[in-house]
């Protein structure tokens, strides 16, 4: 009986839409009306939408078949093409998530939706599908959404909603969220833990545990974007965020020995953590002509920053005995205080001498640091106080500066064939600053090339085959520059003031088949050949750190479908279907043993189902899911994640109760559970035998989440 509050929660509120919506008026949209206009691709007006009821730019175009969002952010630096949205055939400005700005967008100010290939725009660095998002302003208006959540083992959550208005005076249009996303996780479980007596068929359980684990964060922010037209051609963007981020976690794990041993104990461990960060971006274009007027010329000024300030805890206490949190006799703790930034300034110079033929020139600089402090402290059991032990390595800045400079060309071959090609190089200097070991302190510097070439031929109506080889430099983590202890895991993180970014060598092929009415196939296959892997890697004698490997590779095929019954007679329904499968293999750094990258993707599958009851104002649906990551190897562990079962979830919702539009979603309806299983070694890997396997499953229970949302 576990679930029965859940289900309470389930039914209570499932029965309130269906009271609430049986009261309402049948819900209608009206759809804007929009002159007829050739684009280069697919084209959905509201009309297509209206069965959904969307409130933003994000509802609309996560209903569009077969598109995908690939956004910009996390990418090395700004690059040209960004993410895969354009709004109003341009842009999105900085390293905002397209998926952000989409947010801000009220669903009555969109127009249409242009699905159009990117290889044939005159943006260079857009390839594949491009959504271009047609907007009109309509005066002030606004939406908003909230999102309580009811879950097993934990407390309701109502902190999640945001709310969005958008507006124009004159030659400025303007936007404006304030959102909080609160997020809750926990489960529960038991794990074993064996002795290995020889090999794997042979284990003696030494002890076990019963343990509980909790997530509690909030994620407030505010984002404001302005748009100012001065004069025909001029356009200049101007977005700022400031944003929250406040976590705090535990871990309990009650300790019962099955037979007495050196890895085995009847003591009580709690782990937590938590962290108070604040971040706050601003990003700003200003394009305008320039150039002889016969090339039709613009030059675009682009300008970036964002800091980062994180305060976070880490802290291990252990208990004897079980079940008694009073008599401690051990305890650690390791603070850190980070801040870090990014700057980044490009300018890009496009022009067309013929139609059908764009050329770009791009140059930008960048600027990254992390600055940390860092203290590790250990208690004294005899006083009760901390004392600090030293850690070499976990204090310390790391600055990259960084140029590069790009030149692409777009040209349509014929009406079936679009092609793009850019060259590049790139220039960076890499340093680092120990404050505990100055002997750390280095500055090196690399040379690298960059580019692509991609074309999309176009052989019969309605497919699409899309080609692109990649020449891509990847993007580092400063804090893998450092030493760090993992204090539940009793491991740690030598520092590595070696590590550069690694490079890769991509390739794709993509089919691309249109079956009129929204119905579409894609099938995708892909290789990648990467150059300075970025893995663990050992340092000297027993250290373990994240670093480069010489050589992997990596590739795959996607599978995409959308079905929409309309076209067989069975109005409203959709289904969509993902199914991916990727091998990848790189020497093992000890062992020299072909292995599969850390933690890398093995399969990946979903199943979609929407049915908009025609007439009515209600859908209903369901989702599932299931995926399946490779292991994770370290110097003497070798640990493996996985789900215990797919991930299924379903809904329904009502789309007009007094103007709002409200959706009810069982969470986890299989109870899949999360199983953990860690090898531990004697010694490294390569010289040591294997000597405890730990074998866990936590349940994270069912679920109800309700979403609640209107406009203004």
């Amino acid at each position: 009986m576990k679930h029965f509050p859940t289900l309470v929660w389930a039914g209570t509120a499932l029965s309130c839409i269906s009271i609430f919506g049986s009261a309402a008026n049948a819900y209608a949209q009206e759809a804007i009306a929009v002159s007829a206009k050739q684009t280069k691709g697919r084209s959905y007006t509201l009309d297509f939408f209206a069965q959904y009821a969307p409130r933003t730019a994000s509802d609309m175009v996560n209903q569009i078949p077969g598109f995908q969002i690939i956004s910009s952010s996390g990418k090395r630096g700004l690059g040209n093409g960004g993410a895969n949205v354009l709004i109003n055939g341009e842009r999105i400005s900085g390293k905002t998530s397209a998926s952000t700005q989409l947010l801000r967008i009220n669903a009555a100010n969109v127009i249409r939706i242009e699905i159009i290939d990117g290889t044939s725009l005159d943006i260079p660095g857009l390839t594949g599908e491009v959504a271009n998002i047609i907007t009109k302003n309509t005066g002030l208006s606004g939406s908003w959404s909230w999102d309580p959540q009811f879950r097993d083992y934990l407390k309701p959550n109502f902190r999640t909603g945001s709310v969005t208005m958008s507006g124009e005076s004159g030659n400025l249009s303007y936007s404006a969220r304030l959102r909080n996303h609160s997020f809750q996780f926990g489960g529960q479980g038991f794990e074993q833990r064996f002795r290995v007596n020889g090999n794997v068929a042979n284990l003696t359980t030494i002890e076990t545990r019963d343990e509980a684990t909790a997530f509690y964060g909030d994620v407030p922010g505010i984002a404001v974007s302005l748009t100012w037209k001065p004069k025909p051609d001029h356009i200049i963007n101007l977005n700022t965020a400031l944003n929250t981020f406040y976590s705090d976690n535990s871990s309990t794990s009650k300790h019962t020995a099955i037979i007495p041993t050196n890895d085995s104990d009847n003591n009580a461990t709690l782990f937590s953590s938590a962290e108070d960060e604040w971040n706050a971006e601003i990003d700003g274009d200003y394009e305008f002509p320039a150039g002889p007027k016969k090339l039709g010329g613009k030059l675009k000024l682009i300008g970036y920053y964002r800091f980062e300030h994180s305060p976070t805890i880490s802290r291990f206490d252990t208990f004897a005995p079980a079940g008694s949190l009073t008599n401690q006799i051990s305890g650690s703790r390791f603070l850190r205080v980070a801040d870090e930034a990014e700057a980044i300034a490009r300018a890009e110079y496009s022009w067309k001498p013929t139609k059908g033929r764009d050329w770009q020139i791009g140059v930008e600089g960048t600027f990254n640091y992390l600055d940390i402090v860092s203290n590790f402290l250990a208690l004294n059991t005899a006083t009760g106080d901390f004392f600090e032990i030293p850690l070499p390595g976990s204090t310390s800045r790391v600055e990259e500066i960084r140029t590069e400079a790009t030149l692409t060309h777009s040209r349509k071959i014929s009406p079936k064939l679009d092609v793009q090609i850019s060259a590049g190089v790139e220039y960076s200097e890499i340093s680092q600053t120990d404050a505990t070991d100055p002997s750390n302190n280095k500055k090196r510097d690399f040379v690298r090339p960059k580019g692509f070439a991609s074309a999309t031929y176009k052989p019969i109506k309605r497919l699409k085959i899309r080609t692109k080889i990649e020449r891509e430099v990847g993007q580092l983590n400063f804090f893998d520059f450092l030493a760090s202890p993992s204090l539940e895991d009793n491991l740690s993180n030598a520092a590595n003031g070696n590590l550069v970014p690694e490079q890769s060598w991509l390739g794709s092929i993509e089919f691309d088949k249109g079956f009129g009415k929204g119905n579409t196939f894609k099938t995708k296959f892909y290789g990648e050949l990467i150059s300075d892997l970025v893995d663990r890697i050992p340092v000297g004698a027993t250290g373990d750190a994240v670093g480069n490997i010489e050589s992997a590779h990596r590739y795959g095929v996607d599978f995409n479908a959308t079905i929409k019954g309309d076209k067989w007679g069975v109005n409203g329904t959709q289904l969509d279907l993902v199914l991916q499968f990727r091998q990848s293999s790189v020497d093992d750094p000890l062992t020299k043993i072909a292995r599969r990258l850390n933690n890398d993707k093995k399969t990946f599958w979903s199943v979609k189902f929407r049915h908009d009851i025609p007439n009515t104002d209600w859908a209903y649906g369901a989702d599932i899911n299931h995926s399946r990551n490779a292991a994770s190897y370290r110097l003497t562990t070798i640990s493996q994640a996985t789900k215990t079962s797919p991930s299924l979830q379903a809904y329904i919702e009502h789309k007009n109760v007094w103007g709002l539009k409200i959706k009810g979603t069982l969470i986890n309806l299989l109870d899949q559970q999360d199983s953990f299983r860690r090898e531990i070694y004697d010694a490294r890997r390569d010289i040591g035998g294997l000597e405890i396997i730990e074998d866990r499953t936590r349940s994270t229970g069912m679920g109800v989440r309700l979403n609640v949302s209107g406009t203004f």
